[in-house]
């Protein structure tokens, strides 16, 4: 699919759906798929975020160039869009402003079905740690998180650093420093029950991302009450209503302090903090989220014989 929309772009050879009944409206999951199809102003476009326009550093020259294409043909139609948190459309509205049918806003829900279930001590990590969950890729910026646990030598008090994700772009370097540094632990993959135990021993989610579209990991952290360190007026900030520490992405000084103003905080400090975290979690559920969905449609005059979803799912029903 990628390659296709890399070789043709906008091209009208192969277009999916070309044949749509006028006024019908279509769902795209990604902006990158109106580039195979046709568009309308009655169609809605899924945008997760506009970090390859306005993080472009972060992606290669292909992904660019054609999410600007496909951001291009978006903006000559003016469909209707939906963003998965109000950090995302600001993003975008700063670039392409908000002469579009609609732009609003459905954030993503927790996925209570990994945090429900048996813990398993993870082997080797004992006493207090640190945990970051994700791809090891740049835009993550795990190496900023390495560096002020390394300079604020967390490893003679005996505190550790855990870091598990796939292996993203970016990742020998990441690999590279952390192995580099006493303390840390690479486990590779954990199972399900052994990243419930990390995210409940934990003392804080460590995460000064570059981009996130919405927050999700900071969310997961909330659902079982662990407070997290991210970059400030981020979407991970808003994925947990302000119930964090934000620090500056590229300031190690100031994400090394939070660390240790977490390391710092009393057991009914800790307790408070969960509580609230909770709380933010059991807001982001699943049934809100297709209720924002149902409503929108719903007031959208689509009837459901009339949305397609484009990106490999099935119809909407």
């Amino acid at each position: 699919m990628m390659l296709e929309i890399s070789w043709l772009k906008d091209s009208r050879y192969f277009l999916i759906g070309s044949k749509t009944a006028r006024g019908d409206t279509r769902i795209f999951l990604d902006p990158l798929f109106v580039l195979r199809s046709e568009l309308t102003e009655n169609d809605i476009v899924l945008c997760h975020d506009v970090g390859p326009l306005s993080h472009d550093f972060l992606y290669d020259a292909v992904t660019v160039q054609n999410y600007r294409a496909a951001y291009g043909k978006i903006r000559r139609h003016r469909p209707g869009i939906v963003f998965v948190s109000n950090w995302s459309k600001d993003n975008f509205v700063s670039i392409y402003g908000s002469n579009f049918r609609f732009l609003t806003t459905i954030p993503l829900y927790v996925r209570t079905g990994l945090f429900d279930g048996p813990l398993e001590a993870l082997p080797g990590v004992d006493g207090r740690f640190f945990l970051t969950v994700g791809a090891f890729e740049t835009r993550k910026n795990q190496i900023a998180a390495l560096e002020a646990y390394r300079d604020g030598e967390f490893y003679k008090q005996g505190i550790k650093y855990v870091l598990c994700g796939s292996r993203g772009e970016g990742r020998d370097k990441i690999i590279g420093l952390a192995k580099s540094i006493p303390g840390t632990v690479l486990p590779g993959y954990v199972s399900d029950s052994q990243l419930r135990w990390l995210y409940a021993n934990a003392e804080a989610f460590v995460l000064p991302s570059l981009l996130e579209g919405f927050g999700m990991p900071a969310l997961e952290a909330a659902y079982m009450g662990l407070l997290s360190i991210v970059s400030a007026g981020s979407a991970l900030v808003e994925a947990v209503e302000g119930v964090c520490v934000q620090v500056p992405p590229k300031d190690t000084t100031a994400i090394g302090q939070a660390m240790r103003r977490a390391l710092s905080r009393s057991s009914a400090e800790k307790a408070q903090t969960s509580r609230e975290l909770r709380g933010v979690a059991s807001r982001a559920s699943k049934q809100r989220f297709l209720q924002s969905w149902r409503s929108l449609l719903l007031a959208d005059k689509a009837s459901p014989e009339r949305l397609i979803a484009h990106g490999h799912i099935s119809p909407v029903y």
